[in-house]
């Protein structure tokens, strides 16, 4: 994975802007909303005129900081289908566009299915925003609203290196990946509201405006001592998943962006100490309320930039599975070979002979475990370069457990042609996928 990949950049600022989103709800209802009514409750001696005006003004600003989150995380997510589409097809994004790939993968892919069902599902978040700040982000509104920041948090486990595990055995990395996420979520996303809560009492200090913070900062520490013990749990069974052993945490470039993702968390979580243990008992004291600010606003800071890390991560195959991956068995002589790779599946296509003339399709279907990939039924197209000719479209005959054939095929000219694999899996779910295999003159 190069520097200059864009993916890994829209991978990173997607996930920065899910979290952001899902953090602030999560903050906005589960912290500030019992903060605030107990400040309502509080006696008219502590409760200065204007506390209304500024737990409004939070509200606003909280309402305007998640629907700012979830238009990036959405475009950035339409983005993200683009890249990935264009690399399914390896064409420009201008041909993938045109020709209804995209349209494909979206459809047809888990990653495209995930996708749309957490953009849906941000869709629905941002319209119920302003009426839970309204309401506080008390009630079923404020638990609606929860079950959706979580839901778009979470998903996109099922597109990860976890999920494409096929079976039982890709369960317990799926659901730690899930805690991953939802433990970020909470704890990553929940502190820039905290320090805007934190800068409004600052600012606020003067006229002794009270939201009872210490209820506020106790809650969130709760919550952020629940997410730290599960982010560390998480981590190191995602970890043994996709590292694999102590060598390659050093010895390859996914093991060393990994140490540094676990050097960023530990500076993480030596702040949340000193917060926890030393400034917050002591926030009766302006100085240790601005202090928890600053450091809130460090601890986001480093959050992000292991936010950054995951989203060159996630671009790359994990080191376990590089070892895992065995060598394609050699091409015969002659023959024309395309590998295809996916989040949903892999394919490897060899036609042979691999020239002009009467040729026999090989398809080997199987996971990023080397396992064959069941399959109830198998459509394969090759689409000729003269735009003017028909494809070839055939159904193909499985030989075992993963790998397919199609006899006869006539190749009526030489040039770029276009492979195409559209299986049929379980549940109703099915594989697209689809690249350029070069066919020879006639010899």
């Amino acid at each position: 994975m190069a520097l200059g990949d864009p993916l890994a950049y829209v991978r990173a600022l997607h996930f920065a802007a899910t979290i952001l989103a899902a953090g602030a709800v999560i903050f906005a209802t589960l912290v500030a909303a019992p903060a605030f009514a107990a400040a309502a409750t509080g006696t008219p001696e502590r409760a200065p005129v204007d506390g209304d005006g500024v737990i409004a003004h939070l509200r606003r600003c909280w309402a305007w900081l998640i629907c700012a989150s979830l238009a990036v995380a959405v475009l950035s997510g339409a983005i993200w289908l683009i890249l990935l589409a264009a690399g399914i097809y390896d064409a420009p994004v201008a041909e993938v566009l045109r020709n209804g790939g995209l349209w494909t993968v979206a459809g047809e892919t888990r990653f495209g299915q995930v996708l749309l069902g957490r953009l849906a599902a941000a869709v629905l978040l941002t319209v119920s925003v302003a009426a839970l700040m309204r309401s506080g982000g008390r009630g079923l509104l404020g638990a609606l609203a929860v079950v959706l920041a979580i839901a778009v948090l979470i998903a996109p486990a099922w597109t990860g290196h976890a999920g494409a595990t096929p079976g039982a055995a890709g369960q317990f990395p799926l659901a730690a990946d899930a805690l991953h996420l939802a433990a970020a979520g909470v704890w990553l996303g929940g502190l820039p509201p905290l320090a805007m809560l934190l800068a409004a009492a600052w600012r606020q200090k003067e006229s002794r405006w009270d939201v009872n913070i210490a209820t506020a900062v106790h809650r969130f520490s709760v919550l952020g001592m629940i997410s730290v013990g599960t982010l560390l749990a998480s981590g190191f069974v995602n970890s043994w998943y996709e590292v694999g052993t102590l060598n390659n945490l050093f010895s390859t470039t996914y093991g060393q962006l990994v140490l540094v993702k676990i050097g960023l968390f530990a500076a993480m979580i030596a702040l949340a100490s000193v917060n926890h243990f030393y400034l917050t008992p002591r926030l009766a004291s302006a100085d240790a309320v601005h202090r928890l600010y600053r450091n809130s606003l460090t601890e986001t800071a480093l959050g992000f930039a292991a936010v950054f890390v995951v989203g060159f991560l996630g671009a790359m195959a994990p080191s376990s599975h590089t070892h895992q991956h065995p060598v394609y068995a050699a091409v015969p002589e002659g023959a024309a070979f395309v590998h295809i790779h996916s989040v949903a599946g892999m394919a490897d296509v060899t036609i042979m002979p691999g020239h002009v003339g009467t040729a026999r399709a090989t398809i080997r279907l199987w996971t990023e475990e080397d396992d064959p990939l069941i399959v109830q039924n198998l459509t394969f197209t090759l689409t000729p370069p003269d735009a003017a000719s028909k494809p070839v479209v055939r159904t193909a005959t499985q030989v075992q457990s993963g790998l397919w054939q199609v006899d006869g095929i006539e190749l009526a000219q030489p040039g770029n042609w276009t492979a195409a694999v559209n299986a049929e899996l379980n549940a109703g779910h099915r594989l697209a996928l689809q690249a350029p295999i070069v066919i020879e003159p006639e010899q």
